[in-house]
């Protein structure tokens, strides 16, 4: 059984040293028993068990407070990954990763806003949830959370537009348009030395210009069935899957990273839709026998 929280813990001060600047008393008192009991719970997450181990706080007021309250919470996220880089002794100029992805997560109610029917990958079932992209910054080998967007279907958003709706009118955006928001949004105190991080969904027009107008490099996994020509070679289209395996065969090199053998290949080329890049087959050697390849896109780095 969790023990009540009847005051403000001792250690959390130099954690929520400027959170009461950004929410103002009021909403404090909320905002740090919910992240204390989040953080001690190990068990289902729920507002009544939040209400059960944080004394003084009903369940209304502290929905209230996550669903209606005016305090600005991306600001309060973006201002406390800044300050958890400087705490592990970043400096302006230094190189920092900024990791794009999204997750889903299950819902039971069918009434929250932005829900809708999605394809569960974690758990290969259909069900009702909620897409979230996520944007992370990954410094010294610590990943700090930094930005977060709810994804809303066209058909929520469509709703929320008709006249005498009482829901904050929004405007249907895909998921690399959320992250390609991310992107330009991004900014560090000083001078920015940032390479960007994602997977082969995001690795798209979209987000890439992005990227490209902040000047900031990335490095992204391609999809085997996108066209690849190489260097001096505008009209010999090739496959990646096939072209890949082949110069990494032939021409793969032994590098070490990290304690473990990696063969790698790599050229210079045009990926279809992206322009210009350098690309990479890279596997893992265990046991002398290579795993399967991953073919790596690069810009800028």
């Amino acid at each position: 059984m969790m023990p009540k929280i009847s005051r403000f813990p001792f250690f959390g001060k130099r954690f929520f040293r400027r959170v009461r600047q950004i929410t103002g008393s009021c909403h404090y008192a909320h905002l740090w028993r919910l992240v204390i009991v989040l953080a001690a719970d190990c068990g289902h997450r729920s507002l009544q068990r939040c209400e059960e181990i944080g004394q003084h706080r009903t369940r209304q007021a502290m929905s209230f407070f996550l669903t209606r309250a005016e305090w600005d919470a991306p600001e309060l996220l973006r201002q406390k990954a800044l300050d958890t880089l400087k705490e592990l002794g970043w400096r302006a100029g230094e190189l920092v990763y900024l990791i794009l992805d999204d997750t889903q997560q299950r819902k039971r109610a069918k009434r929250m806003d932005a829900v809708s029917k999605l394809f569960l990958h974690a758990e290969k079932v259909y069900a009702t949830g909620h897409t979230i992209v996520g944007g992370a910054l990954l410094y010294r080998g610590v990943v700090i959370p930094y930005a977060v967007r709810l994804w809303a279907n066209s058909e929520f958003c469509a709703r929320t537009q008709q006249s005498g709706s009482d829901e904050e009118p929004l405007e249907f955006r895909k998921l690399t348009a959320l992250a390609a928001e991310m992107v330009q949004e991004f900014t560090l105190p000083g001078k920015n030395r940032v390479i960007v991080l994602f997977d082969a969904y995001y690795l798209c027009p979209v987000v890439t210009r992005a990227c490209q107008a902040r000047q900031f490099p990335y490095v992204g996994v391609a999809k085997r069935n996108r066209n690849f020509f190489p260097d001096g070679r505008p009209r010999d289209k090739r496959k990646v899957s096939r072209y890949g395996a082949n110069v990494l065969r032939k021409e793969g090199r032994i590098v070490s990273v990290g304690g473990k053998k990696h063969r790698l290949a790599e050229r210079v080329g045009r990926l279809s839709k992206l322009g210009r890049v350098k690309w990479c087959s890279a596997a893992v050697l265990r046991n002398g026998a290579g795993s399967p390849w991953s073919p790596i896109v690069c810009n800028g780095v």
